[in-house]
């Protein structure tokens, strides 16, 4: 069996020498403080660039101490840039995506690449997406939601379809640079507006027919799936009591829990085991948001700690995103 880590992430040396001529184009820029490097983006968000996140030789002496066979390596959130111009996140994603297919074939039985595309241009995102399996990349990495447009939205279906036809992943994972009001402070746009977030773009997913439309898309909430659990018994009661929320789905949105996952990142194990006992272990796979500070540092240790069946554990572990991901088992 081997462990996978599909919630993780990577700066491509090549994005990263990108920024470092281009950053202004995408307010980021690379400051020195303390003689460590980190980027700046719309001077308020801080993301360190340091070995660990942007080579492959320390990654892979920390899998090895974390008991982790594979990782499914995605871009910094903050690298997706849904509020581009469309060109620029062209520009971003076609050099992300030629990074981690690199990365991923100088170690390829250690690291899979999943996408980003520029999201804000549904067209020449499912064009990047087809390019991106083409690379060898096996699923990609989206934002919750677009400055003027939600995931619903009928416009993003060109993408939807490219992702079900391609067999790709769809993991979805939130940024906000400048969160406003609340979320600005104690780092709750990271804490609680994460969550949320996840939460309202998997409402959106469900009530707004995308799911129902493409069956065999396949999305992963990190996270532990963000708010989206604890809200999934109210978009239930939505369902009976309000018409509009019966408009575009024949099922209650519970019936579309089959075409999501969730990873473990709920940082407490009765949490994650009333989730695990919910949903079944069937929907879970190891997420570290490695390197990053906010993360797990012994996710088998953890999946082990809530006591399942073994075939259970192993289905976390890595059974579950080996399926995900077509890997050999």
């Amino acid at each position: 069996m081997k462990v996978v880590d599909l919630h993780n992430h990577f700066i491509a040396p090549e994005a990263a020498a990108f920024l470092e001529r281009e950053g202004h184009r995408y307010a980021t820029r690379l400051e020195q403080r303390g003689g460590k490097r980190f980027f700046v983006i719309r001077d308020s968000a801080v993301r360190p660039l340091h070995e660990r996140i942007s080579q492959a030789e320390p990654r892979l002496r920390d899998m090895d101490g974390a008991g982790i066979d594979v990782q499914a390596v995605s871009c910094v959130p903050f690298l997706m840039y849904p509020e581009v111009d469309a060109a620029l996140g062209q520009t971003i994603s076609e050099i992300n995506n030629d990074g981690l297919a690199a990365l991923a074939a100088g170690h390829p039985d250690r690291f899979v690449g999943l996408a980003s595309v520029p999201l804000q241009d549904p067209t020449a995102a499912a064009r990047e997406l087809e390019r991106a399996a083409g690379l060898g990349l096996r699923g990609v990495e989206i934002p919750p939601r677009l400055p003027c447009r939600d995931l619903d939205d009928p416009a993003l279906s060109v993408f939807w379809e490219a992702a079900a036809a391609l067999d790709m992943v769809v993991c979805i994972h939130p940024f906000e640079a400048g969160p406003q009001g609340a979320m600005a402070r104690y780092n709750l746009g990271n804490l609680a507006g994460n969550l949320y977030d996840t939460g309202l773009a998997a409402a959106l997913l469900v009530y707004g027919g995308v799911l129902q439309r493409h069956p065999a898309l396949r999305i992963v909430l990190y996270h532990a799936g963000g708010a989206f659990p604890v809200l999934l018994a109210r978009l239930d009661r939505g369902y009976e009591v309000f018409p509009d929320c019966r408009t575009a789905i024949p099922r209650p949105p519970s019936a579309y829990v089959e075409q999501l996952w969730f990873d473990i990142l709920a940082f407490d194990r009765a949490v994650l085991r009333q989730l695990v006992d919910r949903f079944g272990a069937q929907r879970f796979v190891i997420g570290t948001d490695y390197p990053l500070p906010f993360g797990l540092e012994r996710p088998v240790a953890e999946v082990r700690a809530l006591g399942l069946e073994r075939d259970a554990e192993v289905a976390i572990l890595g059974t579950n995103a080996s399926a995900l991901l077509r890997l050999e088992t």
